[in-house]
């Protein structure tokens, strides 16, 4: 996982937030006191500009409201994966909760969180890792910690068939004075001033079914969350239009002709162009067809027959051959090993 370049869609977290300070009886106009937001403003656009600057100032109105250190963890149980849009019904409708927790890996950044999100299985724990990643102030960190960690416990109650359940906490601040609460809170023995911030769950439970699992569902979303990411990190290279262009129409895979046109120009200009940047229409096309393997291979439970049409292949053995070439082993094996 990368550095997030774009930010901007963490406007979508604050309504959440907004109705869960307005049942405890605050005022809304108060919490966005210097943002340079309304409430009618968030309510009509999602597409506003929205700062880091304004992010934090936000958060900082809430703790000065409630004066509580330990607001994070009640503002946290109020984002369901429904607040996610896309990403969160990716999730839901994921097979097993490990491939679920495989695409929160794989799309932590059209998450509300500040931190680098990883998942990954050691020692017969599934750990949810938040890392740092942008620099959060020093006033605002037990804040983000404690709503991130809570907000991964509790949001995804209504995917699951029984709550889950950590196993063990790791916090990257010092509350080790609240203890008690924490420990009540995540009902698990908790630890502070880790390097990065975990979940752990029981190794045993990633296999388990999802009640919502679908896996065609699963795939479709998530494709279009790797469109919502190129968008967010669309840079001005002429391999990030074309790259953006590719995944925006989930199943197919226009030509060099059809993505040229579309960039108002011909397609030996943007050959010409992507050359330029050291990269070819048919490299940009491969990395992406090879990238959408490897998630509906370790998220979904597709026939791999379905999968080589959902990327363009005429015939299966097109796909395990390429996949081959990509990756050293047969799409099998892959899966088998994911």
């Amino acid at each position: 996982m990368g550095s997030k370049s774009n930010t901007s869609h963490h406007i979508k977290a604050l309504p959440t937030a907004l109705k869960a300070m307005r049942a405890m009886g605050f005022n809304s106009a108060d919490c966005l006191a210097g943002t340079d937001l309304t409430e009618e403003q968030l309510a009509r656009s999602s597409d506003l500009p929205f700062t880091l600057e304004q992010e934090f100032r936000f958060h900082r109105n809430l703790l000065e409201l409630t004066d509580n250190p330990m607001l994070g963890l009640l503002l946290g149980k109020e984002y369901q994966l429904e607040s996610y849009g896309l990403l969160g019904y990716a999730f839901m409708s994921a097979p097993t909760l490990r491939q679920a927790m495989i695409v929160v890996r794989n799309y932590g950044p059209l998450t509300f969180t500040l931190f680098d999100v990883n998942f990954l299985v050691e020692n017969g724990r599934g750990l949810l890792r938040f890392s740092p990643d942008i620099p959060i102030p020093e006033d605002l960190v037990t804040y983000y910690v404690d709503r991130d960690l809570t907000a991964a416990v509790s949001g995804s109650h209504n995917a699951v068939r029984q709550p889950l359940q950590p196993v063990q906490v790791k916090l990257m601040h010092n509350g080790e004075q609240r203890r008690d609460i924490y420990q009540r809170h995540f009902s698990c023995p908790v630890s502070f001033s880790a390097p990065a911030s975990e979940l752990q769950i029981d190794a045993a439970l990633l296999d388990s079914t999802l009640p919502m699992g679908d896996s065609e569902t699963s795939s479709m979303c998530q494709q279009q969350c790797r469109l919502l990411l190129a968008r967010m990190r669309s840079g001005s290279t002429y391999v990030d239009k074309v790259r953006q262009l590719i995944v925006a129409r989930p199943g197919y895979f226009p030509d060099i002709d059809y993505v040229a046109e579309k960039l108002n120009m011909t397609s030996r200009t943007l050959r010409r162009k992507l050359c330029r940047e050291d990269s070819s229409y048919q490299d940009i096309l491969a990395e992406v067809r090879y990238e959408l393997a490897r998630e509906y291979l370790a998220t979904s439970t597709l026939p791999l027959e379905e999968i080589s049409i959902l990327l363009g292949y005429s015939a299966p053995g097109n796909f395990s051959n390429a996949f081959k070439r990509w990756h050293g082993c047969s799409p099998r094996e892959y899966r088998q090993g994911s």
